[in-house]
Formats: structure tokens, sequence, C-alpha cells
């Protein structure tokens, strides 16, 4: 197991395990997992994702997750 920080923006912050309200916080992952996985972990369905950075460079979902990295996860963005 590897541990990393997660930052949930917007709506996707409701999928946070321990408190909704906040955006960032650190958990645990296996060793080898991928954004894929992260996110089937925290219940976010794909679709409702459209950006996500891992240490501030953008990353596909089968980026495989380092030890302490940053995945910061961005829903689509509507507005006018």
């Amino acid at each position: 197991m590897i541990t990393i920080e997660v930052a949930l923006f917007a709506t996707l912050r409701k999928y946070r395990p321990d408190d909704p309200k906040g955006g960032t916080f650190r958990m645990e992952v296996a060793d080898g997992a991928t954004v894929a996985e992260l996110l089937d972990l925290l219940g976010i369905p794909p679709a409702q994702t459209k950006l996500i950075f891992v240490n501030n460079v953008g990353r596909d979902e089968d980026h495989v997750i380092k030890a302490d990295e940053r995945v910061a996860i961005f829903p689509p963005v509507a507005g006018g």
C-alpha cells in the first residue's frame, strides 16, 4: 500500500470518504494502482470527471500513481 493525497473539486467533493465538505485528503491505495482504480475506490463514475492532474501535470486514467503523489480531480463545468 502507498499513501497519496487526493483533491476533489466542486461536485466531486461529495465522494470524499470522511467529510463531503472538504476537498483534500490523504488515503492509501494499492502499490501500482491507476487513476481509474482510484476513481473506482472512491465511487466516482468516469463520466463525472473531466480533468485529472497528478502533481500538477495532466494525466489519463491509466496513469500509475506513485507514493506521495497528489491527484487532483475536476468535474466537467458548464456555465455562461
